[in-house]
């Protein structure tokens, strides 16, 4: 897929969480360029100093921890076209990022200068409207995230990552969703079983 073709994929997207002109845009895309990765190569890894925005334009991948002993826990995973990867701490405050992002399958993605989307903000109103957007996405994520561990049991969190990530339940191992829901593969497979028995 060549890089015009990548571009009318993101645009709309863009367009739709905050209006961002044809005019604007043309001007814009200039900064941007693509990336592909293989299935088990690394968009970045804890502790690399993360300048760029990075938007899915195909493929998925999972953002995860990594705990002193070598565990690893999913934080999040990467599926719909226009899904933005990066580490915000990190490109805002110059530091290590706390996670890493593996690809899972074949991996395209447009990116942009994270300075560089500032300085559009600064000159484009759109921009910096278009960036609040982004922000508060993704923060109301973040509180909906931690409400579903709060409020909701295993089984529930199970039927709301079916919902949220169908592309992801047939292409990741167990144990990276589990990871996710925060119990054992075993429990997830519990879970599965009944919610066969349940249906049928």
């Amino acid at each position: 897929m060549n890089i015009e073709k990548q571009f009318d994929i993101l645009y709309p997207i863009l367009n739709n969480i905050s209006p961002l002109s044809k005019e604007v845009w043309d001007k814009s895309k200039i900064y941007f360029k693509t990336k592909k990765l293989k299935k088990g190569e690394n968009l970045f890894l804890i502790d690399d100093k993360v300048e760029d925005f990075y938007f899915l334009i195909s493929g998925l991948a999972r953002y995860y921890y990594l705990t002193e002993d070598g565990k690893e826990f999913n934080k999040s995973f990467a599926e719909k076209q226009g899904h933005l990867l990066s580490s915000i701490s990190s490109v805002s405050q110059n530091t290590g990022s706390p996670f890493s992002v593996e690809v899972l399958t074949s991996f395209t993605t447009l990116y942009i200068s994270y300075k560089v989307l500032l300085k559009l903000g600064e000159e484009y109103k759109q921009w910096n409207d278009l960036l609040l957007r982004i922000y508060e996405n993704l923060i109301i994520k973040k509180e909906k995230r931690e409400a579903d561990f709060l409020l909701l049991n295993a089984t529930q969190r199970y039927e709301k990552f079916l919902m949220d990530y169908s592309m992801i339940e047939n292409a990741v191992p167990n144990y990276h969703i589990a990871s996710y829901l925060g119990i054992t593969d075993v429990a997830l497979s519990r879970i599965r079983k009944e919610m066969k028995i349940n249906i049928g």
